[in-house]
């Protein structure tokens, strides 16, 4: 594996991050849940990026730049579902949902979707009305499928693929955010003065901030890892997608208390970044799945398929 996206990824993920920062950034997100009509001027500026030409299934290059997109719209907690939108299928944009719901984050921004189950059924559906506006996340919305889900049995190899590449993506825009979350934190806890110093100043608080930012390193490679893996071997990345996406919700848990626990009372302020950070990202943190449901079919998906390491571990011959 190569550790190094390639120049022209990183080059994209520049132009997105300038591109979000020029609608506000995380600002944006309080636009939109104040006025839910503004984020079509995030639908306007993923167009000029090339979001409709971004499809990451194409060629390691396009993956690469669809990661950074997803990796760029989590540290603002971008009012959009970038990885449905990159992974369109017949047109559609591509979510993967609950067992029992279909439930999807922005799900009002588009006519219809292609859903996917993580059992292998699937359907396009529709949104049924506007977000619920719950704690799940401020524009997540219920749909109703336009007919029977397709039964497990005749379940289309390529929706396996796609909710891989959902589960990738998704794992990327995660560590947007959590990379995000610390930077808000030390840059908190650089200009806070207590007992007449800097917070940082506090070796428990460089503590904390040392293991947040190697906690997000370390999925970070991992995130790398699950990319190449769906690009060199997809027919067995199955396991690694699910590494990443048990991970990630683990490191999230960890990141995300860390970093608002150091703001103090102001992290559960809606007028600071980070508690708008929090909160637009528990629809990615939930949605399909949480971390136990997550395990389970991680360990079922190591059972049947093995998971490639430095020791002999996985399926038993």
């Amino acid at each position: 594996m190569n550790p190094v996206l390639p120049r022209d990824a990183v080059e994209f993920g520049e132009t997105a991050r300038m591109a979000f920062e020029s609608v506000g950034g995380i600002q944006a997100a309080r636009r939109a849940e104040a006025d839910p009509t503004s984020r079509a001027e995030v639908s306007g500026l993923l167009t000029s990026l090339g979001i409709d030409d971004l499809d990451p299934r194409a060629e390691a290059d396009t993956a690469a730049a669809a990661a950074v997109l997803c990796e760029e719209a989590g540290r603002v907690a971008l009012s959009y579902p970038v990885a449905g939108a990159v992974l369109r299928t017949g047109g559609l944009p591509t979510a993967l949902v609950p067992p029992h719901h279909l439930r999807v984050d922005h799900g009002d921004l588009f006519e219809a979707w292609h859903v996917c189950r993580p059992d292998g059924r699937a359907s396009t559906a529709r949104a049924t009305g506007p977000a619920l506006g719950t704690r799940l996340g401020p524009f997540v919305c219920d749909l109703d499928a336009d007919d029977d889900l397709r039964p497990v049995d005749h379940a289309d190899p390529a929706d396996a693929e796609l909710r891989n590449w959902w589960l990738t993506l998704s794992g990327w825009t995660i560590l947007g955010a959590l990379d995000r979350a610390v930077e808000l934190a030390t840059a908190h806890t650089r200009d806070r003065v207590q007992f007449g110093k800097p917070l940082t100043e506090f070796q428990t608080v460089r503590f904390q901030l040392a293991d947040a930012a190697i906690a997000v390193a370390g999925l970070r490679e991992l995130a790398l890892f699950a990319l190449w893996r769906l690009d060199v071997a997809p027919d067995r990345a199955r396991p690694d997608v699910l590494a990443l996406r048990s991970h990630a919700l683990d490191v999230a848990r960890f990141v995300l208390r860390a970093t608002q626990q150091l703001h103090g009372a102001s992290g559960l302020c809606d007028e600071v970044d980070i508690s708008i950070l929090v909160r637009h990202l528990q629809p990615a943190l939930r949605l399909p799945a949480g971390a136990e449901d997550t395990a389970i079919e991680l360990v079922a998906a190591i059972a049947a398929d093995g998971f490639d390491g430095l020791f002999p571990h996985g399926r038993v011959a």
